[in-house]
């Protein structure tokens, strides 16, 4: 596997070198260690806590940004109560 991570890096450093400024290219030199230490990486994205930020952005779209926390709050609020309702209860 360290061959062919080399090998990878070594390819994409020959045909253009602007990757190597991506954060998520760089995970590529510790990728090795990472399943050493921490088992598969089958789990790991960053696409997932990229989307939960997106929620919360959706949800301060309407806010007068003064009490920023507690609009986010009572929006999650309602969407839950909305979700329990719809459900019959059981949520």
């Amino acid at each position: 596997l360290s061959n062919t991570v080399e090998y990878f890096l070594l390819s994409i450093a020959l045909r253009t070198s602007q990757w190597f400024n991506k954060p998520k290219f760089h995970l590529f030199v510790h990728l090795l260690s990472h399943i050493k230490y921490f088992g598969p990486a089958a789990f790991y994205s960053r696409e997932t806590f990229e989307w939960n930020n997106q929620v919360i952005q959706l949800h301060s779209i309407n806010s007068n940004k003064h009490a920023l926390s507690l609009d986010i709050a009572c929006s999650f609020s309602h969407m839950h109560a909305v979700q329990h309702l719809l459900s019959g209860g059981y949520v």
